[in-house]
């Protein structure tokens, strides 16, 4: 997110003022500041989340690198992963040429969100970075701000390791389920390569879910 260089006059006493406004609502001040970033969310969310996550890094010095994180797939990714798959990931010190990372980034507006996987192409000197979207092919540059985390392990659908940490999980099988029936949907009007042998996969899982 852009940093302001220099505060306009006032901008220090009015945003005093919301604050005092909202540490003085009669609800708790957890649940008056999370109002306020859900009618926030309403027009921009992108800006709400990028906030939030510079908030945890730049404050309070928590970074998702301390523990990692897992996903469950909800789209195929070509030579990737199914929907359904369970994804492991780590942020890594300093992304390497060859590596997938998932990446986030949002609109000119940071209205909306977004969320791919990349194969990095290469490190450029001033840290930013060329990837590959691993679904259609495209180059984007990054910089590291927008780089969740390196995909290190994908654990398939029904497998032993899948069903102990899925019944350890809260998500529902519905949940699977629909991203499993969205994806066949789209594939059926899409031109991706091998997807008659991807549909049958899908249409597998899909019947074990339900």
């Amino acid at each position: 997110m852009a940093e302001a260089t220099k505060t306009p006059t006032g901008v220090v006493e009015a945003y005093e003022k919301l604050a005092r406004e909202v540490l003085e609502r009669p609800e708790s001040i957890p649940s008056a500041i999370h109002n306020l970033l859900l009618k926030l969310a309403e027009t921009h969310p992108g800006a709400v989340y990028w906030i939030i996550r510079k908030f945890y890094q730049e404050y309070l010095r928590l970074y998702v690198s301390d523990t990692g994180y897992i996903g469950i797939a909800d789209r195929y990714e070509p030579d990737l992963m199914y929907p359904g798959d369970i994804a492991i990931y780590m942020v890594p010190e300093s992304p390497q040429e060859g590596d997938v990372v998932q990446i986030t980034f949002t609109d000119k507006e940071e209205v909306s969100v977004y969320v791919i996987h990349g194969r990095v192409l290469r490190c450029n000197e001033d840290r930013s970075i060329q990837i590959e979207d691993t679904s259609t092919g495209e180059d984007y540059r990054v910089v590291e701000w927008n780089i969740l985390g390196k995909l290190v392990k994908v654990i398939p659908f029904g497998s032993d390791e899948w069903q102990e940490l899925f019944q350890a999980s809260s998500v529902p099988k519905e949940w699977v389920a629909a991203s499993v029936e969205g994806n066949i949907t789209s594939l059926q009007k899409s031109d991706v390569s091998g997807k008659d042998e991807v549909i049958s996969e899908l249409r597998s899982r899909l019947a074990k879910l339900v």
